[in-house]
């Protein structure tokens, strides 16, 4: 077949490719862990019945379905996002001739859900998000082709290897660079240092780059009590107050310009890491890194590189589950930047 003759539709397309090769249609099993891709108009959708909504999909891809959890993302946590990651490993294992596995997740915490499974899945067959701005009880709903393509990507062979990816919008997005830019535009999740690693366009997967700012962190367990405390101006000590004595393990803080924190801040840190909690700094601003200084480092706070708030404080969560090191720790923030 001619790769450049355009069939009527996409599927068609899949179809005389598959037929032309001799090839069965990839095996995909899908994840429901609810949302707004999930609001139907009667109740919440499971994954069969999102899957139902797929016309052509046989031609595609040979879907299975499951549903995880059904649950706004508001409501998700470390604890299930763990328990989701182990469920995604144990099928995995039972079923060797997957392509790869689909989620459906809500857009509020996907991006969070993204990175932890990202740091602590190994690499291999493709685990890709779908979600949705719009429900599907909406004429205009972006849900069925969000699904459609995280399908066809995680079909796909030339996904192995890259992560966890996200895939809304025909945009292809790796777990550690996306984020979720605006509340209800369709665009909304973005990878702004990196922009996209492909598109999927007419059914068709084009890959433009391979995420490299990965790292694995085999781990049993997460460690649920990290906090993330953003200062303001004459803000922030109190509430890194109220963390330290509430337990806190771990504090990430987005503190003002490269590192910058007035000496309330300062005294109410030093007082946590006394209580001890281990305490990252990134910044405020949502781009651009940490860079610490001498007397920063010596009082045993780390950077967090270029991670925004959300990523460091799902990193820490991880590494401090997994029993490592402040200094493991801190190696793992300079591998995520790209500083080694």
């Amino acid at each position: 077949m001619n790769r450049f003759v355009r069939a009527g539709t996409a599927s068609l397309i899949l179809v005389l490719a598959s037929q032309a090769s001799g090839q069965p249609p990839p095996a995909v099993h899908l994840i429901g862990t609810g949302g707004t891709i999930s609001g139907g108009a009667g109740g919440p959708l499971n994954a069969g019945d999102l899957r139902a909504a797929l016309p052509g999909l046989d031609s595609v891809a040979s879907v299975t379905t499951e549903d995880f959890v059904r649950i706004g993302s508001s409501r998700m946590h470390p604890d299930l996002q763990f328990q989701l990651a182990e469920r995604i490993a144990a099928v995995f294992a039972e079923r060797p001739e997957l392509a790869g596995i689909v989620v459906t997740h809500g857009t509020d915490s996907l991006e969070e859900t993204a990175f932890l499974l990202d740091l602590v899945l190994p690499s291999g067959r493709p685990v890709v998000f779908a979600a949705a701005q719009r429900p599907p009880r909406y004429e205009d709903s972006d849900g069925p082709r969000n699904l459609l393509d995280a399908i066809r990507v995680a079909g796909s062979r030339r996904s192995r290897d890259l992560g966890v990816l996200v895939v809304l919008n025909g945009q292809i997005h790796a777990a550690r660079e996306v984020k979720k830019t605006h509340s209800i535009a369709l665009h909304a999740f973005a990878s702004p240092d990196t922009g996209p690693v492909g598109m999927v366009d007419e059914g068709e997967i084009l890959l433009f780059s391979t995420p490299r700012r990965r790292h694995h962190l085999a781990t049993t367990r997460v460690e649920p009590r990290v906090e993330l405390v953003r200062l303001s101006a004459g803000g922030g000590a109190a509430a890194l107050q109220g963390a330290a004595e509430a337990g806190a393990r771990g504090i990430v803080v987005e503190v003002f310009g490269r590192g910058n924190a007035p000496p309330p801040v300062a005294e109410a840190v030093d007082a946590a890491m006394q209580a001890g909690a281990l305490v990252v700094f990134v910044t405020r601003t949502g781009a651009g890194r940490v860079v610490l200084s001498d007397a920063q480092r010596e009082r045993g706070i780390l950077s967090g590189g270029d991670l925004d708030g959300l990523k460091a404080r799902i990193l820490l969560t991880v590494a401090l589950g997994a029993g490592r090191t402040a200094d493991e720790i801190g190696a793992a923030f300079r591998l995520l930047s790209g500083a080694e």
